[in-house]
C-alpha cells in the first residue's frame, strides 16, 4: 500500500510539472510557462559574469536543471536562487546549443558547427562522444523512442534512433526551444518556440504545426527550453518514423529582422535585401566551426572572394549582440 501511494504521488507531480515549459532567454533569466493557462513566472537568473551565457536548458528525471553554456561547460541550476555549479568541462571548440536528459541519467549535447553528440553521464561521471552529423542551432527532445531536433538550418526536423538520421519534418527558421510535454508512449505533445518567443505546437505524425500563443514582452528573446517530462519519451520503445520529402520553409517566410539573400549558392559577393533599418555585425566560420571574418555590415553584401569554395556559415547580430539572421552559404 505504501509503495502505491509513493507512485500515485509522484504520478501527480509529474502531471502537475507536465503543464509547464521551462525556458531560459539571452540574459540568462530562467522562467516558467504554464501552457494550460498561457502564463509566465520568473524562476531565477543565472549569473552570466560566473557562467557565461546559457544556451540551452534540461531537467532531469529527478527534477534536476541542468544548463550548457557559451563557455563549454555544464552547470547544475539551483532552482531556488539559480546558483550554478559546475558539473563537467566540454571539449573546447564552437558551441553548444542544445542539451536534454535522458531516461538513463545522461545528458546529451551537441556542438553546432562540427556536428558532434556528446553525453555525459550524471551518476558515473563519464563524457563520451555519440556520434556525428547531428547539430542544431537549438534544442533537443525525444519523441517515441527518437531523440527529434530542428537540423542546423532549421530546414528539416530530424529523428535519430541511435543508428540512423532521417527528415521527419519541416522546421521554421530560429526555433530555438524544442519540448516534449510527454503523457505516455502513444500521446506525445511536441512545443517549440522560435527565438522571438513565439509558441507552436507540432504534430510530427502529420508534419504540421500551429502557432497557439505570444511570450517575447514576458520573455525576451529564448535560447532553449526542457519539461519535467520529455526525459520519459527516450524509454519508449523506439518507433521508426517515416522519412518526409517536404519544401522548407525559407527565412523569408518568418523575416523577423526583414534580412534575405539574394542568392544562394554564391560566387565571390553574398548580397543581402535589408528591408527594415536595422545595423548589424556578421561572423562567418568554416563548417567545422572556425571564425573566417567578422565585422559591421556596411553596404549589404559581403566578399568571400578569398575563399575556397564549400559550404560555410553566416550569422549576423544587433547592436546588442542577439542573433538576428543565420544562414548556410555554398560558395561555388
Amino acid at each position: 500500500m505504501k509503495v502505491k501511494l509513493i507512485w500515485m504521488l509522484f504520478f501527480m507531480i509529474i502531471s502537475l510539472q507536465a503543464q509547464e515549459i521551462y525556458v531560459v532567454n539571452s540574459i540568462n533569466e530562467i522562467k516558467v510557462i504554464n501552457i494550460q493557462t498561457l502564463s509566465v513566472s520568473q524562476l531565477v537568473t543565472v549569473n552570466i559574469q560566473e557562467v557565461g551565457y546559457i544556451t540551452d536548458i534540461a531537467l532531469t528525471s529527478s527534477g534536476d536543471l541542468y544548463a550548457v553554456t557559451n563557455g563549454w561547460q555544464i552547470f547544475k541550476i539551483d532552482q531556488s536562487n539559480g546558483e550554478a555549479t559546475l558539473v563537467v568541462d566540454l571539449p573546447i571548440g564552437d558551441p553548444y546549443t542544445a542539451l536534454v536528459s535522458n531516461s538513463q541519467n545522461q545528458l546529451l549535447t551537441s556542438r553546432i558547427f562540427s556536428e558532434q553528440l556528446y553525453s555525459y553521464n550524471l551518476d558515473t561521471d563519464i563524457l563520451e562522444f555519440v556520434g556525428g552529423n547531428i547539430s542544431t542551432p537549438g534544442d533537443f527532445t525525444f519523441y517515441k523512442g527518437n531523440l527529434v531536433y530542428p537540423n542546423i538550418l532549421n530546414d528539416f526536423i530530424k529523428a535519430y534512433d541511435g543508428n540512423n538520421i532521417i527528415n521527419i519534418g519541416c522546421s521554421i527558421p530560429f526555433l530555438y526551444t524544442f519540448v516534449n510535454d510527454f503523457v505516455d508512449c502513444e500521446i506525445n505533445n511536441v512545443f517549440a518556440f522560435d527565438q522571438f518567443a513565439n509558441l507552436y505546437r507540432f504534430d510530427l505524425e502529420t508534419e504540421d504545426y500551429e502557432q497557439i500563443a505570444e511570450f517575447f514582452n514576458d520573455t525576451g528573446l529564448l535560447n532553449g527550453g526542457a519539461t519535467h517530462t520529455e526525459w520519459m519519451a527516450s524509454d519508449c520503445p523506439v518507433v521508426p518514423m517515416e522519412t518526409v520529402l517536404c519544401n522548407p520553409l525559407s527565412t523569408n517566410d518568418f523575416n523577423y529582422s526583414g534580412i534575405s539573400l539574394k542568392t544562394n549558392p554564391v560566387e565571390e559577393i553574398i548580397e543581402f535585401e535589408i528591408s527594415k533599418p536595422i545595423k548589424v555585425s556578421y561572423v562567418l566560420y568554416s563548417i567545422n566551426g572556425k571564425l573566417l571574418k567578422k565585422g559591421p555590415l556596411e553596404d549589404d553584401t559581403i566578399s568571400i572572394s578569398e575563399f575556397s569554395s564549400g559550404l560555410y556559415m553566416l550569422q549576423f547580430t544587433d547592436k546588442s549582440g542577439q542573433l538576428v539572421f543565420q544562414e548556410r552559404i555554398i560558395k561555388k
